[in-house]
């Protein structure tokens, strides 16, 4: 767990340490070195000298925690201020134990669940010495396909939910005693190119980040290699975090801006470009003022605090939670926690799923289902486990067809080719002779649609027998049509990483219930509808009833009861969604904004409450300024971004100036209007 990154502990030791630097060793702590090959002798002596002179104050390339130990002895013991070193790198979806992609943990909406997950990559990363992760980075989804794993969804609300979990926690959340490293969150990649779209969504963003640094106590902020347009819009909207009372952290594009000035060059350098000889010409110069490094160089400093890099200068021995904890298989169960709360039940009408004893003799079809690397997303950290090794483990009674010839170098995934034909007769034979089908596929070269030989497999299978489940492991969920008709069972499993196999068995047995929400809708095809924003199924029957509506003295406070009416337990997420009536067409359709994960046994009810202050019911303006004015509001709770109950409420003057003067959630990053 990091420490409070603007503690008064912290202001006075960098303050004075500050005070006691010279021009060249502060324009060192914004030096990244990468490191190379360290048996070259003059690699490794120039590197020595660098670190003695405090002219490095980040090491990227580290291979270990040794290596790292070392590497900051000579930093601390052998300088003449012993600053300590920040070490970084991607981090990802974790080392050895691989967790789901981005976009397949958004389709959790389980916030504690993501948590837990990135306290897994926050240990893995310790023990190879990293000490500043480069993530997490909010990359809204391109449903043509790009970068689809390592997006978050479309809507901003729920990605500030995610993206603040995440913070927490690489940074150690409540967890006192686990390592915790700095964090990184990167809005680099969720600006459109140019026009009023690109100024909401700089606002968007700035939603993102407050959440992150509130809830997160964020460490560092990223919005690096942007457009004019784009960086005019983002300057806008997050001007006053460097303010007085603003973000006490350290902002990278700001680090872009001093290389770029150094160098007298324009956009397109990054924060690791920055040469430390041209950054003290540039101060000396006067091209860049000295106010501007210093402010940069007391951020790094206080996140080097916040890691508790400067115990030693307090005369405190490192404390046992610096130290990684090697705890594999609880790594490996809050992996496969988050996998399995990860899937998202499309259909399953009628009952497929879970197999039970009406399930009969069960087929596994498809070679996804004995893939060992699928789920891994052509990520590193060796094998995942597949799906016929979760079923084994459970001792799920099935048997196993290929339904497609294995695909050799150059033969395209999606393409039917002659070898498949016999595959299909095979399976279709099989699936004659047994009561469920369960076809397990992988990604498509289309990704969210099936490519042509997985269609071919899914029709002829279909002629033959109706009990068809489809578990789908591509990056975005497909929900496809067979003939004129969709499948009644869709599972999407999606890339779950090391333990995406247990995970999925675990679903398809009924040991876990799916509890997965889809993160952005599924557009119709060939004129049958799609699926809405947060639709997802479980075992269990939900019933949303009874919403109610009422005025506090600086809240809206809105309820709904829901009700387990079906025979299993099970796990439901219900969804506040709100749109100002004045706004008009141009407001777009409701938006998320709030959701809560309720638990009901069988014939259970509980009464799920929302309260609409000023963090909900206000916005932004471009300029970053922050609002809540007075009109009438469309509110909905449901089950989806469709099936809801709606009502109207209104804000009126005096319950707008509540809101906005008084509300704890009207945060110090908040800059009234």
């Amino acid at each position: 767990m990091i420490r409070d990154i603007a503690s008064a502990e912290c202001e006075r030791l960098v303050a004075d340490l500050l005070a006691h630097m010279s021009l060249a060793e502060k324009a060192g702590q914004l030096g990244v070195h990468h490191l190379g090959d360290l048996s070259n002798r003059n690699a490794s002596d120039a590197l020595m000298r660098e670190l003695k002179d405090g002219r490095i104050g980040t090491v990227r390339g580290v291979i270990s925690l040794e290596q790292a130990d070392a590497l900051q002895e000579i930093a601390t013991e052998r300088s003449r201020l012993g600053i300590p070193l920040l070490f970084a790198d991607e981090t990802g979806t974790g080392f050895r134990t691989v967790l789901p992609t981005q976009f397949a943990a958004a389709c959790s909406w389980d916030v504690d669940a993501i948590e837990a997950g990135e306290r897994v990559v926050a240990a893995e990363a310790a023990m190879h010495g990293i000490n500043w992760s480069l993530s997490p980075e909010v990359l809204f989804t391109d449903l043509a396909g790009q970068d689809v794993a390592r997006s978050i969804g479309e809507d901003a609300y729920l990605a500030s939910r995610i993206a603040a979990a995440r913070v927490r926690g690489l940074q150690g959340g409540r967890d006192e005693a686990g390592p915790g490293v700095l964090a990184t969150l990167d809005l680099s990649g969720i600006l459109p190119t140019h026009g009023e779209a690109g100024r909401r969504t700089a606002i968007e963003a700035l939603t993102i980040a407050e959440r992150a640094i509130d809830t997160g106590h964020l460490g560092v902020i990223a919005f690096d290699k942007l457009s004019g347009e784009q960086r005019v819009a983002m300057d806008n909207a997050f001007s006053f975090l460097r303010g007085p009372g603003g973000f006490a952290g350290i902002i990278l594009s700001e680090w872009e801006r001093l290389a770029a000035n150094a160098e007298g060059a324009g956009a397109g350098i990054g924060f690791e470009d920055l040469s430390v000889d041209a950054l003290i010409s540039a101060v000396q110069a006067g091209r860049i003022k000295k106010s501007r490094l210093d402010d940069a160089v007391l951020r790094i400093l206080r996140a080097k605090f916040a890691l508790g890099l400067f115990e030693a200068a307090l005369g405190v021995s490192p404390a046992a939670h610096h130290r990684p904890r090697e705890n594999e298989q609880e790594r490996r169960s809050a992996a496969q926690n988050l996998a399995a709360r990860s899937m998202v039940l499309l259909r399953n009408t009628p009952a497929l799923l879970p197999l039970g004893p009406d399930a009969g003799d069960v087929l596994i079809v498809g070679t996804a289902a004995g893939d060992r690397h699928m789920a891994m997303a052509g990520r590193g950290g060796g094998e995942a486990a597949s799906v016929i090794d979760g079923l084994q483990q459970l001792g799920v009674p099935h048997k196993y067809v290929a339904g497609l010839a294995l695909r050799g170098e150059g033969i395209q995934r999606e393409a039917l080719v002659e070898a498949d034909r016999m595959a299909i007769a095979m399976a279709s034979e099989a699936a004659k002779r047994a009561r469920t089908v369960v076809v397990v596929i992988g990604e498509s070269n289309r990704i969210g649609q099936l490519g042509e030989a997985q269609q071919a497999l899914l029709e002829a299978l279909r002629r033959v027998n109706q009990r068809i489940v489809l578990v789908t492991g591509g990056s975005l969920p497909i929900d496809p049509m067979i003939g004129e008709e969709r499948l009644d069972c869709v599972l999407h499993a999606g890339q779950l990483g090391t333990m995406s196999g247990h995970a999925i068995a675990e679903v398809l047995a009924g040991r876990t219930a799916p509890s997965g929400k889809l993160p952005l809708a599924l557009p119709g095809t060939d004129g049958a509808a799609g699926l809405p924003f947060g639709h997802g199924l479980s075992y269990a029957e939900f019933d949303l009833s009874a919403l109610a509506i009422g005025a506090a003295a600086r809240t809206l406070n809105v309820s709904a009861t829901l009700t387990n009416v079906g025979t299993f337990a099970g796990t439901e997420t219900v969804q506040l969604y709100l749109a100002h009536a004045d706004a008009g067409a141009d407001a777009g359709p409701p938006r998320l904004a709030d959701f809560q994960k309720i638990a009901l046994q069988q014939g259970e009810s509980r009464t799920v409450h929302f309260t609409i202050d000023a963090g909900i019911a206000g916005r932004h303006l471009p300029d970053g300024r922050f609002v809540v004015e007075p009109g009438e509001l469309t509110l909905a709770v449901g089950l989806s971004s469709k099936a809801v109950l709606a009502a109207r409420a209104e804000i009126s003057p005096e319950l707008a100036r509540a809101m906005a003067g008084l509300s704890p959630t009207v945060t110090p990053f908040r800059r009234r209007a």
